[in-house]
């Protein structure tokens, strides 16, 4: 009888898919965003980004992390449909909820042109979204990383087939609420599809009662967390602008399109960490070079990409974008991704092994410091440069946050190891702004010829490698060959 698959290759496996979907999706994020981008403009982008930012942040309230709940648990009809059941109940109140709030909020505070009917479009698709999060988890749990990669790459794909010519046609901001929807649908619709999901009505009081129980404690942290998302409409666009939005949005923008490889890694890592939980030392070695992984593949594209974009993005763009606010706003973001890939990891440990609410507890403090941060360096900083002080709050405000959850997995966990990780991460955040400087940041990379680095370099090869191998029998756990971090 063969074999059934390592868990480790599988992981590999599904890291394989995942990157080579996005590598496609930068692709098409390349021509899709500076169509768009240039056609739109900064004012257009910006009211777009700011509502979106909004959506996202409710999303993450009407999935209540409920994905996490299932991706670990059995595999039962009626724990999917109770799933589903709840998100709709709960993401057609929130739905309701925030029309509200968006009529005070536009009333009292914001008061720009627009926000109002843009967020509200957006909104709207709320409970579609929400919901997809049950075959979603389905398809994530089984691994199905090759049908998870084609349905984004699909999803992309339409919406900026929708997207673009609206926006050569003059509707501005109403192209991009249009292609956001086709990429819902596709995705969503898509989502039920692959996963063969029927959506069916189910209650069962014990059962919700399990489920939101840990949900909550597993979301709340992220609903804390993702407070992130709604400070650019709720701060930035009132203090600094729709063109402040807009510059920090493409930055951002341009930071996730490059960010292909942590992110798959990152995806792959739950299920992983879900089944090492029991095994300290393991998980451990996990997260170590997991986090190492996604630092290095950040760089190895983000670096080359912001030193040539430096001269290429402002001919491309167009003289309505001011493309080195732009790449310096990128840069001090990629900085602080590079840190935050070690502690990332540390997050997602915690909540697998039942410490989700120490998480919660340290995004919660992170939120009001990130709002206070961010407001003060708005409103002292000159107008042209609102976008780059936003993003320098923003790395101000993660460092508190990474300290405590390094002092909580030393707790909770083990002594987390980090080897070269934390120099390798200020290094080439150094070197992040090397155009800014006569490219004398590239300097702190010399850090990688040091003999520690390169024997770090040389284990993260041994073990990718390794993970590559078919197994030749039995399950294979990751760090099998490592008995201790």
């Amino acid at each position: 009888m063969r074999p059934e698959p390592s868990l480790r290759r599988r992981a590999v496996e599904g890291s394989v898919y995942l990157t080579v979907r996005r590598l496609l999706g930068i692709g098409l994020s390349a021509a899709g965003l500076l169509l768009m981008t240039r056609l739109v403009g900064p004012d257009n982008y910006g009211l777009f980004a700011a509502a979106l930012g909004l959506n996202n942040y409710l999303l993450t309230l009407a999935q209540m992390g409920i994905r996490v709940y299932l991706v670990r648990s059995e595999d039962a009809p009626a724990l999917w449909r109770q799933a589903f059941s709840w998100l709709l109940i709960w993401s057609l109140s929130l739905t309701a909820l925030a029309m509200l709030g968006l009529t005070v909020a536009q009333q009292f505070w914001i008061r720009t042109e627009g926000f109002m009917a843009v967020a509200s479009a957006i909104c709207l698709g709320l409970p579609l979204a929400a919901t997809a999060a049950a075959p979603q988890a389905k398809l994530e749990r089984g691994l199905r990383y090759r049908r998870i990669a084609a349905l984004e790459l699909s999803a992309q794909a339409s919406g900026y087939a929708v997207g673009i010519p609206l926006a050569q046609l003059g509707y501005g901001v109403w192209a991009l609420v249009a292609s956001y929807w086709a990429t819902l649908l596709v995705s969503a619709g898509g989502a039920f599809l692959s996963a063969h999901f029927r959506p069916r009505w189910h209650w069962n009081r014990t059962l919700l009662r399990e489920m939101v129980r840990f949900s909550a404690a597993q979301g709340a942290s992220l609903w804390f967390y993702m407070t992130k998302d709604l400070m650019p409409g709720f701060i930035l666009l009132p203090l600094g602008g729709k063109e402040a939005v807009g510059y920090y949005a493409l930055a951002t923008r341009l930071l996730e399109m490059l960010s292909f490889a942590p992110v798959t890694i990152r995806r792959v890592a739950d299920p992983v960490y879900a089944r090492l939980h029991h095994e300290p030392a393991k998980l451990l070695r996990a997260m170590y070079l997991s986090s190492s992984a996604q630092m290095l593949a950040l760089a190895a594209t983000c670096l080359p990409f912001v030193i040539g974009a430096w001269y290429v993005l402002p001919i491309v763009f167009g003289a309505q974008w001011q493309m080195p606010l732009v790449l310096a706003t990128m840069a001090i973001l990629t900085a602080e991704q590079l840190l935050s890939t070690v502690f990332i990891s540390q997050a997602q440990a915690l909540g697998m092994v039942g410490r989700p609410q120490l998480v919660a507890r340290f995004a919660a403090l992170f939120a009001p410091h990130l709002a206070l941060a961010t407001t003060l360096a708005v409103w002292l900083a000159p107008s042209q440069w609102a976008s780059v002080a936003y993003a320098a709050a923003y790395y101000w405000a993660h460092l508190p946050n990474n300290w405590q959850l390094h002092h909580a997995v030393r707790r909770h966990i083990g002594q987390p190891y980090y080897g070269m990780s934390l120099l390798w991460a200020f290094a080439l955040s150094i070197a992040m702004f090397a155009p800014l400087a006569y490219y004398l940041p590239l300097l702190a990379l010399s850090v990688f010829a040091l003999p520690q680095s390169r024997a770090a370099l040389r284990e993260l090869y041994a073990e990718l490698r390794l993970a590559r191998k078919p197994p030749t029998g039995g399950v294979e756990t990751p760090c099998d060959n490592h008995s201790s971090a």
